[in-house]
């Protein structure tokens, strides 16, 4: 029976094994729409500002990055259009994944909390998208108190696309709520 996760900040050691953990996933369900062509790199994300790990019994079983927001993503955009904030105050969620042996056991919830909290001890509101065809992550960003502000079509490798949505997590204070 698999026990909970610790979560920690993903260190270099971690990439190897997140990577094998990674091309599971992409096998088991798709993730992520872009492939997993070089999967540690996928995982180094160039506007990172943290990572973390799911350390089950030892194992890295899961991650996600938080990275600083650009004009250029797709919820940067949405959320921006929907409380008008600056989107330089804005952090997003990427790179989540759990393996799918370790699914079921409160490990995305528990690194999508992760992130969120840090971003809202910098000061930052957060957003992110998700593929609509990811419809467990979406339950889990659901419960956790995640606002659906939209929906878009994704563009990805080779000119294709992909429905996905956006969502914003309210932040504790003084964030302007979506209007509709």
């Amino acid at each position: 029976m698999p026990t909970g996760p610790a979560i920690r900040p993903r260190r270099d050691d971690d990439l190897s094994t997140l990577a094998n953990v990674l091309v599971r996933v992409h096998a088991y369900d798709g993730y992520p729409v872009e492939g997993v062509a070089d999967p540690e790199a996928w995982l180094q994300h160039p506007r990172e500002l943290r990572s973390w790990t799911a350390d089950i019994a030892g194992f890295p079983a899961g991650q996600i990055t938080l990275i600083t927001a650009s004009a250029e993503d797709d919820a940067a955009r949405v959320w921006h259009e929907h409380t008008g904030g600056d989107i330089d105050r804005l952090a997003i969620p990427a790179r989540l994944f759990v393996d799918p042996d370790h699914r079921g056991t409160g490990t995305g919830l528990q690194l999508i909390r992760t992130a969120v909290r840090y971003a809202h001890s910098l000061g930052r509101s957060v957003a992110f998208d998700v593929m609509e065809k990811d419809s467990a992550a979406i339950r889990v960003y659901e419960r956790m108190g995640a606002v659906r502000l939209r929906s878009v079509t994704h563009h990805h490798g080779g000119g294709l696309t992909e429905p996905a949505a956006v969502f914003m997590v309210p932040s504790p204070a003084n964030e302007t709520p979506p209007h509709r």
